[in-house]
């Protein structure tokens, strides 16, 4: 018998009755079921990185082994299944470095010859990458009169740059691509869930829809991409938006020429270390217009806007380093700039500094094409990332500081390359993107990002040796940390105060009456937890206690 509501509100089976029934889609449909396990995978790595070691050993002995006897078999036979056809010399070299690769990993887990870690691995993995890379450029340039060499060039340097990362710096190289692996299965799986959802997209040039069943997973991707695109009419409103062009083009470039304003406040709240004043420069930043429009133009093969906006932005940027060294040289103000918290917290960047522009920059492709988002809130998240580091140029080299402006430019740059790079791939999965070129010219708009690719790669070498240095400072001084408290012993009257490691010396204060242990007994000790010999600065403060009885 039917129930009826009297009330007008929906019961709660009607209101779960949506979600039972994607949970039933998701489960039924074998490619929301194939995303549903990718997103687990990237989870499940997200949330226990300390148990991916024995995994990637497995996977990277597999597949360095499966890849040298492919290519061996195809310089023995001639017959290429996998990959592309290069020469069969080149091809038995790479070959016999995978091969070699696979048994020294074998041989150091078998033998227990060595302790495999993830550093050891991602050094492994990036001689195996650079040599791979550096055969392409070569087989590049060796048959640059019978193919076009800039797309094997730009693949062999991307590759070069990965090898050389892993073996500078392995260990932050690994946990960023196992981090960026995990984030892919994650992202690949939501995508996967949502198009079973959502159903294949409607096709218009005469072919059938996409059959899950069958589909392979870069086959679901594309579809997706296919279903999302926004169409001509709604992306030359979006465009309108990024590119200053006719009609009313001057006009529209003199409002954009307002960040110098946003400049000038900016170098105001360095000289005066004012934090919101900062936040108050942001809020009146266009600096991420032309930065977006940069992005656009890429994934979708508009050579004259992207040429366009990266002429804005190089010219936004020598304006506002020069606005800003203006300000200084003219203000009143006194500059330490070693205690100064805007220009210390931006002269020293690393890798997390590249993940706040990368998010920045999805966030704002996002919101470009959802109409549905404040545009202003990325706006400021991407401001945030560009405009005061400029200010910090200007004001450090007015000061003679240039060590301290390249690091500011260096922020600069590494905030710019990542906005690009992450909004150019949001703009792909949102629609933005035209599915027609991203088809029929991916190697024109492969050889335009690449660069942006090659020049990550390279701000990340000092960024990831920042950043691996701050992390084995914080790991000496965790350590040491415990050795003190040990030293001390559980019934000790002393109490640690502060563990620091400077310039390869153990700095300890420690706080309480009486005699502390032997300060030779704790040296020792620390010393087994540092590769390199290391000092003792030990400063005990002491205590003197008055108990005085009541009256």
């Amino acid at each position: 018998m039917e129930q009826h509501n009297p009330s007008g509100t929906l019961s709660w089976r009607d209101r779960a009755a949506p979600l039972a029934h994607a949970t039933r889609t998701v489960f039924a449909d074998p490619v929301a079921l194939r995303g549903l396990l990718a997103a687990i995978a990237g989870t499940i790595v997200l949330l226990l990185p300390n148990a991916t070691t024995v995994t990637m050993t497995v996977v990277v002995i597999v597949l360095l082994a499966l890849s040298g006897l492919v290519d061996l078999s195809y310089a023995v036979t001639g017959r290429r299944r996998f990959g592309r056809r290069i020469r069969r010399s080149l091809a038995a070299a790479r070959g016999l470095a995978a091969l070699l690769f696979a048994a020294f990993m074998v041989v150091l887990t078998l033998t227990g010859a060595g302790r495999l870690t993830l550093p050891l691995i991602g050094g492994v993995i990036g001689v195996y990458v650079g040599i791979r890379g550096l055969i392409s450029v070569i087989s590049a340039i060796l048959n640059r009169r019978t193919q076009d060499p800039a797309l094997r060039l730009a693949q062999g340097g991307v590759a070069v740059v990965i090898g050389v990362l892993s073996v500078t710096v392995p260990e932050s190289v690994v946990s960023a691509a196992i981090v960026t692996a995990a984030l892919g299965a994650l992202v690949t799986g939501v995508i996967m869930i949502a198009w079973s959802l959502r159903g294949p997209a409607q096709r218009t040039d005469g072919t059938d829809a996409l059959d899950g069943a069958t589909a392979s997973i870069p086959a679901v991707v594309w579809d997706w991409i296919v279903g999302s695109d926004i169409g001509r009419r709604e992306r030359t409103a979006q465009a309108a938006t990024l590119y200053f062009e006719e009609p009313n083009r001057r006009t529209k470039l003199g409002t954009w020429w307002v960040m110098l304003l946003s400049v000038a406040i900016a170098s105001f709240a360095v000289l005066a270390d004012s934090t919101a004043v900062i936040i108050g420069a942001m809020l009146v930043a266009p600096l991420m217009t032309p930065i977006l429009g940069l992005a656009g133009a890429l994934v979708n093969g508009w050579g004259r806007r992207a040429l366009s906006s990266a002429a804005l932005v190089t010219s936004g940027a020598l304006a506002a380093i020069t606005l800003a060294y203006g300000v200084a040289a003219w203000s009143p103000v006194a500059i330490s700039f070693a205690t100064n918290s805007q220009i210390v917290s931006r002269v020293s960047p690393n890798t997390i500094d590249m993940l706040i522009a990368l998010a920045a920059g999805a966030a704002g492709a996002f919101a470009t094409v959802n109409a549905r988002v404040a545009s202003g809130i990325a706006g400021v998240a991407i401001a945030v990332a560009l405009v005061p580091p400029l200010a910090v140029v200007g004001i450090c080299i007015n000061g003679g500081q240039f060590a301290d402006a390249g690091g500011a430019a260096l922020l600069f740059l590494t905030n710019f390359v990542a906005i690009v790079l992450s909004a150019s791939l949001t703009f792909v999965l949102t629609g933005f993107a035209r599915p027609y070129a991203l088809h029929h010219r991916p190697a024109q708009i492969i050889k335009t990002v690449a660069p942006f690719v090659v020049g990550a790669g390279v701000i990340l070498v000092p960024l990831m040796a920042t950043s691996e240095g701050l992390l084995q400072s914080e790991t000496h001084a965790r350590n040491a940390s415990a050795t003190v408290t040990a030293w001390l012993g559980e019934d000790s009257a002393f109490t640690l105060a502060d563990v620091a490691v400077t310039d390869g010396t153990v700095q300890v204060t420690i706080t309480g009456p009486g005699q502390p242990p032997s300060a030779e007994e704790l040296l020792a000790s620390l010393q087994e937890g540092f590769r390199d010999p290391v000092g003792l600065e030990l400063t005990v403060v002491p205590v003197e206690v008055t108990d005085l009885p009541a009256p």
